[in-house]
């Protein structure tokens, strides 16, 4: 991208960055123009400095639609901003310090008239409640399919997808757009897609990845840091190691995780209004039998905990699911008002 003013000097590397800044605010960069724009920022080390401090300006400026007048002001920077983008005008004029400072006050207020909508209006939420399941269609065709008391949020720029599972679980079916990652960020934990299908749950003490086609990458995002790839037996490929049909288990308190076999159609039961266990402790197996309880359960401690669960329930069911637990393990039951407290009465744990 070369500007040149009448006497053929380069326009300031201030004015550059500004229309850099202008054009990747208001559309995705075409291959050549990405080129383009990185052989800019490596001529000169003051050109990535000016592009950062623009950036910065422009974050920094959605208060600037509050001001009295901004209306009037955007008619002018628009108007100006045509003038000094169209290379066949003549420029004389940007050489005078105060013009110069003008046209750069101008794409500072066209960026925000571009970008204020994006970066005031907040990402999409969409959540469920106690027994409620949800399928969204986002806006580049990608489909999330919410389990119940599940809440996640969305939002798109011209260069990601990016998602945060706050509680419960979903089932993204990715759209495919290799130039914008899909990510979904789940209690410091990311996993980046392009294509591919593949579940997040967050529980207590976990973050788990259960991929039905495709592949995906699993970071660990701990806050300050830079994320790094999840360990999986002392490596850190596990994005290359999941393979369709498996499950990453990764812990929320490190950044290990392990990877376990996963029955895909058992695994999506809770589409249907299922809940299967497959040993299952029994203090997990609670947490997703709580997403459909009007009256929740409480584990009262860790022996009853460890008790390990198999079966099919009826999601929603909660007397059904706790019929079948004090049928095989010795725990008792008692309601306290607003929820039911399982307690061990046993002092050994069963045998698996």
């Amino acid at each position: 991208m070369t500007h040149l003013a009448d006497d053929d000097m380069p326009l300031a590397y201030e004015e550059q960055a500004a229309e850099w800044c202008w054009r990747i605010a208001d559309r995705v960069l075409t291959e050549s123009e990405r080129e383009e724009f990185d052989a800019w920022l490596r001529a000169d080390p003051r050109h990535r400095e000016a592009f950062e401090e623009m950036v910065t300006v422009w974050k920094g400026t959605d208060a600037i639609a509050e001001m009295p007048g901004f209306l009037s002001l955007r008619a002018k920077a628009l108007t100006t901003m045509e003038t000094a983008r169209d290379a066949s005008e003549p420029r004389s004029g940007w050489r005078k310090g105060w013009q110069r400072m003008f046209a750069l006050a101008a794409v500072v207020v066209l960026m925000v008239v571009s970008g204020a909508w994006y970066l005031t209006s907040g990402p999409d939420v969409y959540a469920t409640g106690v027994g409620e399941r949800r399928v969204v269609r986002l806006d580049d065709g990608s489909r999330v399919s919410l389990d119940a008391s599940s809440r996640v949020t969305v939002a798109y720029s011209g260069d990601k997808r990016t998602l945060v599972l706050e509680r419960g679980r979903a089932k993204f079916d990715v759209a495919k757009d290799p130039l914008r990652p899909f990510t979904v960020t789940a209690g410091q934990k990311t996993v980046v897609a392009t294509g591919t299908a593949f579940s997040v749950e967050l529980l207590r003490d976990q973050m788990r990845v259960l991929l039905y086609e495709g592949h995906v990458a699993v970071l660990a995002q701990p806050p300050g840091k830079t994320p790094t790839p999840v360990r999986i037996g002392g490596r850190t490929d596990a994005g290359s190691q999941l393979k369709p049909g498996q499950e990453l288990v990764a812990s929320l308190s490190s950044s290990t995780a392990t990877i376990v076999p996963a029955d895909a159609v058992r695994s999506l039961s809770w589409e249907g209004g299922r809940l299967t266990f497959i040993d299952e402790p029994l203090s997990r197996a609670v947490e997703r039998v709580n997403r459909y309880a009007d009256t929740p359960i409480v584990v009262g401690d860790a022996k009853a905990g460890g008790y390990l669960v198999n079966g099919v329930f009826d999601a929603g069911d909660t007397r059904g699911f706790i019929s079948g637990v004090t049928a095989i393990f010795p725990v008792s039951v008692q309601n306290e008002g607003r929820q039911i407290r399982l307690d061990s009465k046993a002092k050994t744990l069963p045998e698996k």
